[in-house]
């Protein structure tokens, strides 16, 4: 089992990332998106875009604020999509929630 907050990090730090719903459904629209990552208290409109996608989504477990924080970010993430995953581990959540190979 991976260390989400400190992969996130990680790929923000040595990856592309992209912060908020609204980037996040563009990103996973124009097909940029490899992983979707939402929080708990994510709009339930924005969720549903979200899981409608061709690309694998992650639910976080906690709130924006905390998804925020494990971003290293003083303000709320509804959501985030990871484009590149730079040196993370973030994308083994593909194999460990989908049993999805990594790409």
């Amino acid at each position: 089992m991976i260390n989400l907050d400190r992969a996130l990090r990680s790929s923000l730090k040595t990856g592309k990332v992209v912060l908020g719903s609204n980037q996040a459904v563009e990103c996973g629209q124009s097909g940029k998106a490899k992983l979707l990552i939402y929080s708990a208290d994510c709009p339930l409109e924005v969720r549903s875009v979200l899981e409608k996608m061709d690309v694998p989504v992650y639910a976080y477990e906690s709130s924006g604020k905390d998804l925020g924080a494990s971003c290293g970010k003083p303000f709320p993430v509804a959501a985030l999509a990871i484009i590149e995953p730079g040196e993370s581990e973030v994308m083994a959540l593909l194999r460990e929630i989908r049993g999805v190979d990594n790409e």
